[in-house]
């Protein structure tokens, strides 16, 4: 099994990366913020790996942060959560912050990751939530107290405007996914930048 990864980086896209170590270049799989923060590397990179060994493929999936790496095989844990969809929850933001969602039963940004929706994120809070508790997770700034809850409150403006639920939970994340989680964002900011996304202003029925 390997554990991690250290080399230059080769190529990289929007899901994997190639790293080069001793002559070999080994394909892993990142999300979207971290294989921009690799276009930007420079000289050599540490990654840690997360191992799946299947029949047909040996697949790696890496992650800058250890802790990250913890939280991504939590995620693993979940029913019907496959390593492709907690890396796509993991795109949406840092980790600390979908941590702390979870901590304060706040399902708003997971329900903005495309493929999960209000469901999938319940479930996720209902069984994750002892678990990062015990992680002991630090409040982030502009975390999940003060950015879930506008979240969902510009869902419901853009439902109340005549949006379909997952039309605006698609738009929101978007948003969120653009900012890469660097930003608190207001509701008002977050309806704005939603509509501009949904290409009109109009209630749609």
């Amino acid at each position: 099994m390997i554990a991690s990864l250290r080399g230059a980086v080769g190529r990289v896209d929007e899901e994997s990366v190639v790293i080069e170590v001793a002559g070999v270049g080994y394909q892993v799989f990142v999300h979207q913020r971290t294989a921009a923060r690799l276009r930007a590397a420079v000289g050599e990179v540490r990654l840690d790996v997360h191992t799946v060994v299947r029949d047909d493929a040996i697949s790696l999936y890496g992650f800058l942060d250890p802790q990250e790496l913890v939280f991504f095989r939590h995620l693993l844990g979940v029913e019907r959560i496959g390593p492709k969809a907690a890396l796509a929850i993991l795109s949406r933001t840092e980790w600390g912050v979908l941590a702390e969602a979870i901590a304060a039963e706040d399902h708003g940004v997971l329900a903005t990751v495309p493929g999960i929706g209000v469901k999938t994120a319940r479930r996720i809070v209902l069984e994750l939530k002892g678990t990062v508790d015990q992680m002991g997770i630090a409040p982030s700034p502009g975390g999940a107290r003060s950015g879930g809850a506008p979240v969902e409150r510009a869902v419901d403006a853009l439902v109340q405007l005549g949006f379909s639920a997952p039309q605006a939970r698609e738009a929101v994340g978007a948003g969120l996914a653009a900012a890469q989680g660097e930003e608190a964002h207001s509701v008002e900011d977050l309806v704005r930048d939603a509509l501009k996304r949904l290409g009109s202003r109009e209630v749609r029925r």
